[in-house]
């Protein structure tokens, strides 16, 4: 329990003591007592300190000494200042008021008859007392988490002796899934009207923000606090620990027991995800065994997949998503992968609102799915697709992120092998010909399937034709020129552009080309031909 100036002022020591400044600074919490001796408060002055002074020490100080005593007082949070009446001074000088006034110091004016040993021995008492007070809460917090830490508590029983502890509903919230665990749920909903820092102070390691909410209650909108630190160094994901602060703020003392739980949350959250990241390997050996066809036979394929606790279904598609970590920020790696780590995973959480029916495995800057997308369609599941990217990026705030993704055409568990060469192949086309920050499906990639298929790329040569091979291999400069040109229809100028060079240079190469093969730039037909010449010349090279 926090000491006050308004409880000091109950003490038999001060029973005739009488506070000058009214109500200011009453509710100031006093850590210490001393008498003051001289004016370098500098020196010696504490945040918390009450100040006894017969004024002696600062009866010699000019006017501009005195307040610029009291203002370091004041920047210094002195907590009050008793002054006695004695032979030094029969009454207390206004300029003194109005500087504690100024200062918001309160000022206390006590008798003559009035000793100070009765108040230093009341004040220092009482601290010493809620000190051991807090050293009992400590000892009974330690001691439940000694005992739990031999066993495997449940995270919901860490916040219950919390919640004893300090008399508060508590919550820790997963902030990358919205997940919550309460001892009281019926805080869990509430809108942010203010957020603010927290400076540090006394029993504070952590960095702590306060938040101004309305909770909304089944019958009632409830204005109160929220007393918020966050889960420090999980790299894997990212928690919240929540005071709900109904009625009135948490005292000091009690980050005491605040502190020895984010500590206790932070070393199970981390044993936690080391039981998860072996269940998270084993089942990611099972998808890739899935996907590459490395199942003995159906029997082990139903086994696996129902382990995966996926149902049978018509609808499954594989989709890889592939994403460019360019706009990460790349002079902090920690940051920069932590970053990253917390977009794939808010990526997966949305993903599993429209399909539930997902699994998927991470490598590096790749997640491959594997998702029932139920009756969903092409269009529709395109759609989502990019919400879902949408939504993940605005909330890391990684707007200039690309992420490409590519599907397959639906089929049941045991096609899973077919599906994913589907995805694959749409992924080779799609990186093939340049494109990014695109979703593609198998079907989109239309004719170009017939020789993604193909596992013998000297088989393309057939179909490309022949004063193209020659070009290719005679003058393999100009081909890029041809592709650039006949992409940009023609046009000289934005072929330079692309090219970055001259329009002239343009219209000598394609002459050139002119002269080397024949090519009738007006024939529709035969420009069919060339187009797909080129990619096919792309993909053999």
């Amino acid at each position: 329990m926090n000491l006050t100036i308004q409880k000091i002022l109950e003490f038999d020591s001060l029973k005739d003591a009488s506070s000058l400044t009214g109500s200011t600074g009453l509710k100031n919490t006093v850590t210490g007592i001393m008498i003051v001796e001289g004016p370098d408060i500098e020196s010696w002055g504490r945040e918390g300190e009450l100040l006894l002074s017969s004024y002696y020490a600062l009866k010699d100080l000019s006017p501009n000494e005195l307040n610029a005593f009291f203002k370091e007082a004041k920047r210094l949070k002195i907590s009050g200042l008793i002054i006695k009446i004695d032979r030094v001074v029969g009454e207390i000088p206004d300029f003194i008021l109005e500087l504690c006034k100024e200062n918001e110091i309160p000022l206390i004016k006590i008798p003559k008859s009035t000793q100070y040993e009765p108040i230093l021995l009341d004040v220092m008492g009482n601290l010493i007392n809620n000190n051991i007070h807090l050293l009992e809460k400590y000892y009974h917090l330690q001691n439940h988490f000694t005992k739990m830490a031999l066993t495997e508590p449940e995270l919901i029983d860490i916040l219950f002796i919390l919640k004893d502890l300090i008399k508060k509903p508590i919550s820790l919230k997963n902030t990358l899934k919205n997940e919550w665990i309460s001892t009281d749920p019926l805080y869990d909903t509430a809108s942010i009207n203010q957020i603010y820092t927290l400076p540090q102070k006394k029993y504070m390691n952590y960095d702590y923000i306060r938040r101004d909410v309305t909770y909304l209650s089944p019958q009632e909108k409830l204005n109160y606090t929220q007393l918020v630190v966050n889960i420090p160094n999980l790299e894997f994901t990212s928690f919240e620990l929540i005071i709900h602060e109904v009625d009135f703020s948490i005292p000091v003392e009690d980050f005491m027991a605040i502190e020895n739980t984010v500590s206790f949350l932070q070393m199970e959250l981390l044993k936690k995800h080391a039981v998860l990241q072996n269940n998270l390997n084993y089942k990611n050996s099972i998808i890739s065994d899935l996907l590459n066809d490395r199942m003995e036979n159906k029997e082990e394929v139903i086994e696996k997949t129902t382990y995966l606790k996926l149902e049978n279904s018509p609808n499954y598609r594989v989709l890889i998503c592939h994403f460019s970590n360019a706009s990460l920020d790349r002079d902090n790696s920690d940051v920069a992968q932590k970053k990253e780590h917390q977009f794939t995973l808010t990526f997966t959480e949305e993903i599993k609102k429209y399909w539930p029916q997902r699994v998927y495995l991470i490598r590096q800057n790749k997640i491959v799915f594997i998702v029932d997308t139920q009756t969903d369609d092409e269009e529709a599941l395109k759609e989502k697709i990019a919400k879902s990217i949408q939504i993940s990026k605005k909330k890391f705030q990684l707007n200039n992120l690309k992420m490409t993704v590519n599907f397959s055409y639906t089929g049941n568990l045991f096609h899973l092998p077919s599906l994913y060469k589907q995805a694959q192949d749409t992924q080779k086309i799609t990186a093939l010909f340049g494109e990014s920050d695109v979703i593609y499906s198998y079907r989109d990639i239309g004719i170009y399937q017939l020789f993604a298929e193909s596992n013998n790329l000297q088989h393309f040569e057939k179909y490309i034709p022949t004063s193209l091979l020659e070009l290719n291999k005679d003058h393999p400069d100009l081909i890029e020129t041809l592709k650039v040109f006949l992409d940009m229809n023609q046009n000289y100028k934005t072929t330079a552009d692309a090219l970055f060079v001259h329009p002239k240079t343009v219209r000598y190469r394609i002459d050139k080309i002119k002269q080397l093969i024949s090519i009738d730039f007006h024939n529709a037909e035969e420009l069919l031909q060339i187009n797909i010449g080129l990619r096919l010349l792309k993909m053999l090279n």
